[in-house]
């Protein structure tokens, strides 16, 4: 994992939860956590998730946001059932029922995925026990039509889980139409601007703590990928919709640069290279979840 930005966030976070043990005003700290999306690299906020629920921090921060596969993520954590998380991960995340790039017609099944963590009882999301949680909990989604920015703060049991299938429903590689309160939305990752700059604006929190789910060496999107976007995929997507998809990585590492400028205090968290997005190896799904959590661990350990 790699960690950039202010060191104060974490001391921040940890403050906060003394102060709320202690029975004492904390709400000058407003702290934001922030999942970003990565598909399968969702693997590295596993981990911060488990440490930080181990650790005791489910009900530290003032606001949550989720952003494709940083949904169900952000969504398990407040409910405190990372781990059923981290099951559906490895379990059926892993499984070419999900993934599989040879099936053109739908090569990510967020179909599937949904029915698991809206209905199998070991893994299924707690809607209760998230609405229990303390914390502002908002899923971002991306209006389909002209690539803006949302927001969505679930107001029920049926709003929560379309909120999240929007939300991670890649409209370029799944099928499904996703439409809340009349509006069309997809994946959160592809707004433009970016979630990240949408967040910290509407929010306005005094520090954040942005999980990126991504690994930190940069790449624009390949040629081919921008090839199949704007023209094998046109019947999903509108080319407004296509061109935020494109240029998605640029936008998210100007909306980091922003909110590092910002007068909140930032801390950044990449993943370190040591999966992919596509992985299908369970084994290997596990052993960088443990390894982000260790990591997450280490650094609450060390900012005392």
């Amino acid at each position: 994992m790699i960690f950039e930005g202010e060191h104060s966030v974490i001391k921040a976070i940890k403050e906060k939860k003394r102060l709320k043990d202690a029975g004492l005003p904390h709400d000058h700290i407003r702290p934001l956590l922030f999942q970003g999306g990565g598909l399968m690299c969702g693997a590295y906020g596993v981990g911060a998730a488990l440490a930080l629920e181990e650790l005791g921090y489910t009900d530290c921060f003032t606001y949550m946001v989720g952003v494709s596969s940083g949904a169900p993520i952000i969504a398990h954590f407040a409910a405190g059932t990372t781990a059923q998380g981290q099951a559906v991960l490895k379990e059926d995340c892993c499984d070419k029922s999900f993934i599989n790039p040879l099936r053109f017609w739908n090569q990510v099944n967020t179909g599937r995925f949904m029915k698991v963590i809206s209905e199998d009882k070991n893994k299924k999301i707690d809607f209760e026990a998230v609405t229990r949680n303390p914390a502002e909990l908002y899923i971002g989604v991306t209006e389909y039509e002209n690539a803006a920015p949302h927001l969505i703060k679930p107001k029920s049991r049926e709003h929560f889980f379309n909120a999240i299938h929007a939300s991670i429903n890649m409209q370029n590689v799944s099928p499904y139409k996703v439409i809340i309160d009349g509006v069309h939305y997809t994946d959160g990752g592809f707004s433009s601007p970016h979630m990240i700059t949408e967040t910290m604006n509407k929010l306005n929190p005094t520090h954040a703590l942005i999980v990126t789910n991504n690994n930190r060496e940069f790449r624009t999107i390949s040629t081919l990928e921008k090839f199949l976007n704007r023209f094998v995929f046109r019947m999903r997507l509108n080319g407004i919709l296509a061109r935020a998809i494109n240029t998605r990585r640029e936008a998210r590492g100007e909306a980091i640069e922003d909110a590092m400028n910002s007068d909140a205090e930032v801390a950044v968290v990449w993943g370190d290279g040591s999966i992919g997005s596509a992985e299908r190896n369970g084994d290997k799904v596990v052993s960088t979840t443990e390894a982000s959590r260790t990591w997450w661990h280490g650094v609450f350990a060390q900012e005392s």
